[in-house]
């Protein structure tokens, strides 16, 4: 690793065209989370309407830990980290 980079070169391990292919591929991804967790933020948008029309409250902790959970168990000890930050884009304002 020279002074100019941040990390280890790989291009001995995996060509430039294969970067970019797999960059293109992870931009896929990437794209495909924002439209999954804005559909996710309009659903939890409605359930929260229902809920305050039930006289209930915008957020449930019980339900938000399930999902933290969720989350640490597919995604490891930095999955809730990510599942909040889902679930604050979920939350909106009101």
């Amino acid at each position: 690793m020279n002074a100019m980079t941040t990390g280890p070169d790989t291009t001995d391990i995996v060509g430039d065209d294969a970067v970019g292919t797999l960059r293109g591929q992870i931009d896929s991804l990437d794209a495909a989370i924002v439209r999954l967790v804005a559909e996710r933020a309009r659903l939890s948008s409605r359930i929260q309407t229902a809920r305050m029309n039930a006289g209930g409250t915008r957020v449930e902790l019980g339900r938000e830990r399930v999902i933290l959970d969720t989350y640490r168990a597919g995604l490891g000890p930095h999955g809730p980290q990510l599942a909040d930050s889902v679930l604050q884009v979920c939350r909106g304002t009101r």
